[in-house]
């Protein structure tokens, strides 16, 4: 494990200073900062004391600097830079910018806002079920970039459990819903549940995260009949009793979806719209090609 000694010792050899335990350094600062709030920072080895890294279970880094430099005096400091590295081992890879300091906090402020940013990401980064992510997300503060926000997961706008500024709560029974993270290049969503930590594979399309949440929530629902959506008169009575007669007992009761035929190709399922507030889940089936009639001939 690296140490402030360690990091004490790279920056004398950057900048030919002996190794002095009293010589002042940023860096120092931010590294006694980071060690207090419970995160165990590394020295990044291919800078020799530029950067300080901060190692995430799941393989990324991030890595903190001012202009490629922890070295500098205190009161010559600006600001803190913060980036989230995908692929530690390519620099130029794919990254977020999690703080980038306002320029007149100060080095003791600015370290502070650094600090708080970088555990409040890593919060939500390694956060795991919709409840635990979604409030992680909530609890961002503002020196995060909105691009860095709209990365970390959350649930997906108006679904189940979804609110933009305050914790949600967990639900009772399994409740299905979906969570959204926004990429430079694409859109992710995988399907939660708001009682537990389940959570499903990334998909592209929400719909297919919709479903996924559903086989955790409501197992076997792939398996009951589709209706149409809506009949009138008597039909609209005898389409009930069906339903009634093949769907399990107390179905709408816990929230279980219904399916539903739609000639729209992926339309969305909408949740709150099947009976007892669960998901209605739009089945696509083309609609019938009209009947083709030949023109008669008068001989």
């Amino acid at each position: 494990m690296t140490t402030l000694a360690d990091l004490r010792e790279l920056i004398a050899a950057r900048t030919d200073h002996k190794s002095d335990p009293d010589r002042p350094a940023a860096g120092y600062l931010l590294w006694d900062t980071l060690i207090a709030a419970g995160i165990t920072p590394s020295i990044n080895l291919s800078s020799a004391g530029r950067a300080i890294s901060i190692d995430l279970p799941d393989g990324t880094s991030i890595w903190v600097t001012e202009q490629a430099d922890v070295s500098h005096h205190p009161d010559d400091h600006e600001a803190w830079t913060a980036l989230h590295h995908y692929d530690p081992a390519d620099p130029l890879g794919p990254y977020h910018l999690i703080y980038e300091g306002p320029r007149n906090l100060g080095h003791t402020a600015d370290t502070a806002a650094c600090v708080d940013a970088i555990s409040a990401w890593i919060t939500a980064h390694t956060a795991v079920g919709a409840l635990a992510r979604h409030n992680a997300y909530v609890a961002l503060p503002k020196g995060v970039p909105r691009d860095a926000r709209r990365a970390s997961w959350m649930i997906g706008y108006a679904k189940p459990g979804f609110n933009g500024r305050h914790p949600t709560t967990p639900t009772t029974r399994h409740t299905p819903t979906h969570l959204d993270r926004h990429l430079n290049t694409h859109t992710e969503r995988r399907g939660a549940c708001l009682a537990c930590n389940w959570e499903g594979p990334a998909r592209r399309h929400q719909n297919a995260a919709i479903e996924d949440a559903l086989d955790h929530t409501h197992p076997g629902w792939r398996d009951l009949p589709t209706l149409p959506q809506s009949v009138g008169g008597r039909n609209a009575t005898l389409l009930r009793a069906y339903r009634d007669a093949t769907f399990p007992p107390g179905w709408f009761d816990t929230g279980g979806p219904l399916k539903v035929w739609t000639t729209t190709a992926n339309d969305w399922h909408e949740h709150s719209k099947a009976p007892g507030g669960g998901y209605l889940i739009k089945v696509h089936r083309p609609a019938p090609a009209p009947a083709a009639h030949q023109q008669q001939t008068l001989l």
